[in-house]
């Protein structure tokens, strides 16, 4: 078998084959620190190589501007070559901007800004909107409506607003669509003012002629379908292919249609955790529903994680029906590599733990929610750098970093330190429910915390060696439950 090494480290067999047999259509199925990065580096070294492929016909795809940079530094490194590496959005604008159509974009929080403007004016061009206002703030005509803008339940229904409308454009739904969700949701009062947003939004970006992130990548399909355009690709290579939605599946299949190029997709159904914005896991999970005579491989060794701590966190995650089986392995061994710390005082526990690593360790400090951390610091005195860096006083040599899980995704740590596993409305599960308003365009997830199960998962193989789980004595979550008696958990009472 060929041998090929990317940064120095020699593809495993797993790794070489879907590189060697380069079928027109694959998924690469990568468990967590199974090398997936060093598979797609691997392949596109081998196309190059053997002149299999020009740099120019080579088209990656992976979800972040850090990610695409990341990617272009390791193909530079290994290739000594450039190909093009975009993110979904920078690939829409790139290819409207051959085809000589220029757009400006909408800042981030245009969408915010236009709720909040139809909130202070534009409701009060119709009395029928007006008393539909009021009965979703469930207040009467006679309050203040500046006490209602103020109140903490706007902020809550504005940011109902403002999902509900981006989930339904990341599943290509349209004014006609939101029309028929109107009648089947029996008159809900939110929807009518969710609707006539949605038109004052669309209406906005129309008068000012800019696009939203979503209308990049819909603009861009909608072009692709009705124009021939010539692009130079013979293989796009997509990372992250989990997190994929709707619109960004028909953007790659009408470049695919036009170009008869090859599909390589590389993820981890274990790590969906974005169904919240719009990403469709069955995408990724049906993809040979699409693809019919597409190869479907596995990379199922493990190259950060002790064996014990995978066969743990597999038996877990596993327990989510909806998940594609895989059974990971490695050749680390470490004993009790879960601690599930059982506190009084969570700033005595998290100082315990501190004292315990070695101040050559990298520590990832992981919350459920950006604040997190503040509960969990109260009484030690801490200064945030940059990188979310943190240095605590008593610990000044150590390096630490804060971040939320979602944000840790494709990141690893020596240690990990993994907050707030507490049965409570903000706790790990979460207990917030989704409104029964979002049902109406976000599928279902029949299982119980079915996204909050992966989103643990993510947690505890970020780490290189041990995860210290912090849970209180007196409220432990329900996912603690799972893991007490297991064999490879040590219980720590501090």
């Amino acid at each position: 078998m060929n041998k090929i090494c990317v940064n120095n480290y020699a593809l495993d067999p797993e790794q070489l084959k879907p590189i060697l047999e380069n079928p027109k259509y694959s998924i690469i199925i990568a468990g967590a620190g199974s090398g997936k990065t060093l598979t797609l580096i691997g392949k596109v070294k081998y196309l190059l190589e053997n002149h299999l492929l020009n740099p120019e016909e080579i088209c990656m795809i992976s979800f972040t501007n850090e990610a695409t940079r990341d990617l272009q530094r390791n193909i530079q490194k290994n290739c000594k070559v450039e190909i093009s590496i975009f993110t979904f959005h920078k690939l829409a604008l790139n290819i409207l901007k051959k085809e000589h159509i220029t757009y400006q974009i909408a800042k981030p929080d245009f969408l915010e800004y236009t709720i909040e403007e139809f909130f202070q004016a534009k409701c009060f061009e119709n009395t029928f909107l007006i008393k539909k206002c009021y009965q979703v703030f469930d207040y009467p005509s006679f309050f203040s409506w500046g006490f209602l803008l103020k109140s903490p339940k706007f902020s809550g229904i504005k940011k109902k607003i403002a999902t509900f409308i981006t989930l339904c454009k990341a599943n290509g739904y349209f004014q006609n669509d939101l029309k028929h969700i109107l009648k089947l949701s029996k008159k809900e009062p939110l929807l009518y003012l969710i609707y006539a947003i949605y038109l004052f939004y669309e209406s906005n970006k129309n008068s000012a002629a800019i696009l939203d992130f979503d209308d990049i990548i819909l603009k861009t399909t909608e072009y692709l379908q009705t124009h021939s355009v010539s692009l130079p690709y013979k293989m796009l290579i997509i990372d992250e292919f989990q997190d994929t939605s709707l619109c960004r599946f028909q953007f790659v299949q009408e470049i695919i249609r036009l170009t008869d190029a090859s599909l390589c997709v590389v993820g981890d159904d274990y790590q969906s955790i974005y169904h919240f914005s719009g990403c469709d896991l069955t995408i990724f999970l049906q993809f040979t529903k699409y693809y019919p005579t597409a190869k479907v491989y596995k990379l199922e060794r493990t190259y950060r994680n002790s064996e014990e701590l995978v066969k743990t966190a597999g038996e877990f995650i596993q327990k989510n029906p909806n998940q594609i089986k895989k059974e990971l392995t490695s050749d680390k061994h470490l004993e009790k590599p879960i601690k599930l710390v059982f506190y009084k005082r969570v700033d005595i526990a998290l100082e315990k733990i501190l004292v315990k690593i070695s101040e050559d360790k990298e520590v990832f400090i992981l919350g459920r929610n950006h604040f997190d951390i503040k509960k969990y610091t109260k009484k030690l005195s801490y200064t945030e750098k940059e990188n979310h860096q943190i240095v605590f006083d008593k610990f000044p040599n150590l390096n630490i970093r804060f971040l939320t899980v979602h944000s840790s995704k494709g990141l690893e740590s020596d240690v990990v330190i993994l907050l707030n596993l507490e049965h409570a409305l903000y706790g790990f599960p979460s207990l917030l429910k989704d409104e029964k308003l979002l049902s109406l365009i976000k599928k279902e997830q029949p299982y119980p915390f079915e996204e909050e199960r992966r989103l643990f998962y993510v947690g505890i193989t970020r780490t290189k060696s041990v995860v210290y789980v912090m849970i209180p004595r007196y409220n432990p979550s329900y996912f603690v439950k799972e893991f007490k008696k297991h064999k490879n958990v040590e219980k720590i009472f501090l």
